[in-house]
């Protein structure tokens, strides 16, 4: 890849990484509610199910979903139904203290699923990643598909890191007092509900 292909596609990745969406709200939310720690193993978790997206489309499976409206619905439906539940977890979630401080056993599973359900992820990686394949080079697409989203993958986490350590100082605030953390998992729970649904009944 030529190097202002390579910095073309560099700078892309990290904008695309700050885009809001499920996963980054996943991530901003445990921050604020749980800290830098979960807030990180959730970016782990996220990245984990980036990288079964990853291997599925270097497999072919987008061409799938391309040609299967009926499997795509079903994928967007099953990651919109888990949304919400998510969204209506958080927000029955009590809201004291010492509940804030009690990260939940189940981040990186949890992120990893929202990442690894959302089939709009895998269209988007496989058509933003197609721009950069060379077909004329003797690596087969497929291996050129994963190796570019193995980097993408990568150069989101970025974003990750930064969303994170921006939303870690207000961690303190948010766990300080109830009322505020409860406003906190409120807003939180209505946008899962609302981008479940979205996913459910979009397009």
């Amino acid at each position: 890849m030529p190097l202002e292909q390579a910095l073309f596609f560099t700078l892309t990745c990290i904008g695309f990484g700050f885009i809001p969406g499920p996963a980054l709200l996943q991530t901003v939310s445990l921050t604020l509610q749980h800290g830098r720690r979960a807030g990180f193993l959730s970016a782990l978790g996220i990245h984990i199910g980036a990288f079964f997206q990853i291997c599925i489309m270097a497999l072919g499976a987008v061409t799938v979903l391309k040609t299967s409206p009926m499997l795509y619905q079903v994928l967007k439906a099953v990651g919109g139904v888990y949304l919400i539940w998510l969204g209506i977890q958080r927000m029955c979630t009590p809201s004291e203290h010492d509940k804030a401080i009690n990260m939940p056993q189940n981040v990186v599973s949890s992120s990893a699923f929202i990442e690894a359900s959302n089939p709009k992820s895998a269209l988007f990686y496989f058509s933003f990643l197609l721009q950069f394949t060379a077909p004329s080079t003797s690596l087969e697409l497929g291996w050129q598909l994963f190796l570019l989203g193995s980097c993408a993958n990568l150069l989101f986490s970025v974003a990750d890191v930064c969303c994170i350590l921006l939303a870690h100082p207000l961690h303190s605030r948010v766990t300080s007092g109830s009322r505020t953390l409860r406003i906190c998992q409120l807003f939180a729970g209505m946008l899962f509900i609302v981008l479940g649904a979205i996913a459910i009944v979009g397009d």
